[in-house]
Parts: C-alpha cells; structure tokens; sequence
C-alpha cells in the first residue's frame, strides 16, 4: 500500500495548486504504479493509471488501477469525428461530478464543466491536440462491470472512451463508491495530476 509519506506529499502538492481540500478528495495520478506512484511510461490501452481516495491530512483510503484515457478502441473507433477525448491534466475540476447511472453501472457522472482534449491524428497524447470545454461530454467516473464480481479486463480496450475507470469492478463497488457517499457531498471534485510532475514535487 501506498506510505503516509506519499500521501501527505499529495495534499501538500494540492495546496500548492490552491486546490480545494475536502476531508475526503478524488484524485487520478496519471501514469503511475498504483502501488508506489512511482511514474510509469504511459501507454496507450493500458490501466497505467491510478484511482485514488485521499483525506485532508494525507491518510490514503484508495489507490486502485484505473485509466484516464480512452483506450485503443475509441482512439480509432471515434465517437466523435474530432477525436477521442482526453481530459486535461494538472488540474482539479469542481462539482462537475455526481451520483448516477453509466449505463447500468452505479457510478459518477458528469454534471459540471471540464477541459480536454481531441485526439484528431489518433496518436493517443495530448500535443497539438484541439482543446475542448463542456458540460456534455459524458465523462463518468466508472468501472468494467455492471457487479462487482465482473473480472478484471487486461486491457481499457472498449472500456473507457475518455471515461475514468476503475480496473477491477469490486474496488469500485467495495470501496470507491461507499467512500464517495462517505463524503456526504451531491457533487464532486475531480482532480487529474501527471505523476512525473507529483515526483518532481518536493
């Protein structure tokens, strides 16, 4: 499990953005091993990404491997004929999530402004892509299956179109979703934070 070290580092890190701080806060390390947050090479389709849960004083309640960005499917498969999206990073978006259905899974959904990005020449980075703002995108905070006993994909694969997934269906069920209601909160910040950067930080 992740060190209180590591933890404490996050909120120190998120207060030097001037971030809110929550008693309980959501956070994506992008590129990272849920494990360590040590950072990783960031590949396309891979759940290379972490799902974590942090209170105020830096106690880590959650770090699970999830994705930020859309797998390989949608990147060439677009559901939108500009690109798939990708959301932005480094940055922290308020309300813009809240307690709904993605499909027929019990997750967060979208319900307030965020920025990112279309992957218009399908390369599955950021760079030269188009910015985008908005409320519709549809970019819910789920899992890879409608109970918790789904298996685990071994790739994102058709799981996230630009969606915040969690890998394994019964780390979302089990512990995501019950510390979410924990928050006592109808809407919820988001923050997405590259780990190179986190790292860098001292």
């Amino acid at each position: 499990m992740v060190c209180s070290e590591l933890g404490r580092k996050m909120i120190r890190y998120m207060k030097s953005k001037g971030w809110r701080i929550r008693p309980l806060n959501i956070v994506y390390l992008e590129d990272a091993n849920a494990d360590t947050w040590q950072p990783t090479q960031g590949k396309l389709d891979e759940w290379d990404d972490v799902r974590i849960v942090i209170s105020d004083i830096g106690e880590v309640l959650l770090s699970c491997e999830a994705t930020c960005e859309p797998g390989a499917y949608y990147t060439y498969n677009r559901m939108n004929p500009k690109g798939a999206f990708r959301i932005a990073n480094d940055v922290q978006f308020l309300d813009a999530w809240e307690f709904g259905y993605h499909y027929r899974q019990l997750a967060l959904v979208q319900c307030g402004t965020i920025i990112g990005f279309r992957d218009g020449n399908e390369d599955g980075i950021r760079v030269g892509d188009a910015k985008v703002e908005g409320d519709d995108f549809c970019v819910n905070q789920h899992t890879t299956g409608d109970s918790p006993d789904a298996s685990a994909p071994g790739k994102v694969g058709r799981w996230s179109a630009g969606c915040l997934v969690g890998r394994y269906a019964s780390t979302h069920y089990g512990k995501f979703l019950p510390l979410c209601r924990q928050m006592g909160l109808n809407k919820f910040d988001t923050a997405i934070i590259p780990s190179d950067r986190f790292a860098q930080f001292s």
